[in-house]
């Protein structure tokens, strides 16, 4: 492939402007409060620079600052947008149904968008510089919100970033969703940065001190979260350095990457099932060989009655954007909850859009996992790195996160894609674009 910035030198303005709306897009990305409603959606501060981005990108193409390049993935994502063009035709609710598929193209651009601008080494360093900016702020909040919490009990930041208990016990500990809507996608997102940090670690992309403060603060702020994401956490670790510990410790490099995967089990089992006998439960569980008995967590109720929606319509599914469950659950402050998203990417996708959403959104992701191997760190091979970094981040938390939360349209994973589609590409890139 030929880079997208190979013509820049033509009309430099353009793609410069274009470069800097990405830019600021890719740091607003973690800014999701305060959140305005439209049409039933909440707006955050990366949508308005989208919006900034699209024409700016739009000029730079048409002036050929940057080249619009077509790749083998954007095969899938037109599956799987054509799913969802189905399933709004077939929808209950079509209006609904319509504006919800409006937000899949703003997502879906983001590869595009991030394939024609990003075309050198230089290019995704900046991005990843933005990155992990934006992450340090998240983690100064973090600092402060647990420290408000201590302190402060009728601090305006606490009110900002504290997020309810949900189905864990109230006590005399801060649960954090920060600048994001909800603690599990702080989870989602700081879980990505952890794989950014550690690959521009790797290229000598940050020093030894940033990264240690950086890398700190960022599991500060994870762990306030308090989600069954965390076990992407340790799954990012031990991957991260088993790839490192390589074969020259080939034992330490195993025992590594057992540990993260076992840790990453454990938090999924955790996400079932609640010592918490909640009188909404519809069974009970006892634990062979002890006193134990367990009621099912919400995400437990909220995937049973996923699978029985998707049951009733699995072809195209009910509509693209609607409820994919109605689950009530008493929970731990003894307040009655409703839930209607399934907690799992996937049963959400299977509600709305049927098997053929489904299929279209699991075909993406083993062609992202054969694209990631082999799983081996070249020596000073920025692309190298790079790929294995956001390959991994992306089914990290994308299939890993998604089975215990619904990231289906979180606007960080899908650009995530489109910086993995260019790092594979950045060695044709680079060459396209040397005199």
């Amino acid at each position: 492939m030929t880079g997208g910035l190979s013509e820049a030198a033509e009309q430099p303005v353009a793609a410069r402007a274009a470069r800097a709306a990405l830019l600021l897009f890719v740091f607003l990305l973690p800014f999701m409060q305060p959140a305005p409603r439209l049409l039933g959606y909440e707006l955050v501060a990366a949508d308005a620079a989208w919006l900034m981005l699209m024409p700016l990108w739009g000029i730079a193409v048409v002036t050929r600052a940057a080249r619009l390049r077509w790749h083998p993935a954007f095969w899938l994502l037109a599956a799987y947008l054509a799913a969802m063009i189905l399933s709004t035709l077939a929808s209950e609710q079509p209006l609904r149904s319509a504006v919800k598929l409006a937000s899949q193209f703003y997502l879906l651009s983001l590869p595009v968008i991030v394939l024609s601008l990003v075309g050198t080494e230089r290019d995704m360093r900046r991005l990843v510089q933005a990155w992990l900016t934006a992450t340090a702020l998240v983690a100064l909040v973090a600092l402060a919100g647990v420290a408000a919490f201590f302190l402060d009990p009728a601090s305006p930041l606490l009110a900002f970033a504290i997020n309810d208990y949900g189905t864990l016990p109230p006590g005399p500990y801060p649960r954090l969703r920060l600048t994001f809507l909800y603690a599990a996608m702080l989870c989602n997102y700081l879980t990505v940065s952890l794989m950014i940090l550690l690959a521009a670690r790797r290229l000598g992309w940050i020093g030894r001190v940033p990264f240690a403060l950086l890398l700190a603060g960022m599991m500060f702020a994870a762990a306030f979260s308090l989600t069954p994401g965390l076990g992407g956490l340790f799954l990012a670790g031990g991957f991260w350095a088993w790839l490192l510990l390589g074969p020259r410790h080939r034992s330490l490099a195993r025992l590594s990457l057992a540990a993260g995967v076992a840790a990453a089990v454990l938090f999924v089992l955790a996400m079932g099932l609640t010592p918490f006998l909640h009188e909404t439960a519809p069974f009970v569980v006892a634990v062979p060989g002890t006193d134990l008995t367990l009621a099912p967590a919400v995400r437990l109720l909220a995937w049973l009655d996923a699978a029985r929606n998707f049951a009733a319509d699995p072809w195209l599914g009910r509509g693209l954007g609607l409820e994919a469950v109605d689950v009530k659950i008493r929970i731990p402050s003894g307040q009655l909850a409703g839930v209607t998203d399934a907690h799992n990417s996937f049963l959400n996708v299977a509600v709305q859009c049927g098997l053929a959403g489904l299929a279209a959104l699991v075909a993406l992701l083993a062609w992202v996992w054969r694209r990631t191997r082999p799983f081996r760190l070249g020596a000073g091979d920025a692309a190298d790195a790079l790929r294995l970094a956001l390959g991994f981040a992306f089914l990290n938390a994308f299939f890993y996160q998604g089975l215990g939360g619904s990231f289906e349209d979180a606007r960080h994973l899908w650009l995530l894609l489109g910086l993995f589609l260019t790092a594979a590409a950045l060695p044709d890139n680079e060459k396209g674009a040397a005199p």
